[in-house]
């Protein structure tokens, strides 16, 4: 990321960054101009989603920007492997009658 100084519009380097949130960061910067000098602190903030993630985070809830065509979202969405989750056949220990302690020993002694 590149940010000018507010005073003489050169570059400046970061120099470090702290994590506030899992959406904001501090970040403390140095005008790479040395007559200018100036250091300063800016803030980064995540604000909106632009393209959903394939891994999302539950603890994370940004809205859509508004370019984004919700509708196609939503499809994209419903078809991804997580949403799908609960059509996906049960593991053998969930079956009705499976005795999970002769699967568990059966698992246990093959080689």
């Amino acid at each position: 990321m590149r940010i000018r100084c507010p005073h003489c519009k050169s570059w400046a380097n970061v120099r470090n960054s702290v994590e506030v949130t899992p959406l904001l960061r501090d970040m403390f910067l140095v005008c790479k101009n040395a007559a200018c000098g100036h250091t300063f602190a800016a803030a980064m903030e995540i604000n909106r989603t632009l393209s959903p993630s394939a891994t999302p985070n539950p603890a994370i809830v940004l809205p859509l920007s508004q370019h984004v065509r919700r509708r196609e979202v939503m499809e994209q969405m419903a078809h991804h492997p997580i949403a799908q989750s609960d059509r996906m056949p049960p593991a053998e220990a969930d079956r009705a009658g499976a005795d999970t302690d002769e699967l568990e020993t059966d698992t246990a002694l093959a080689p």
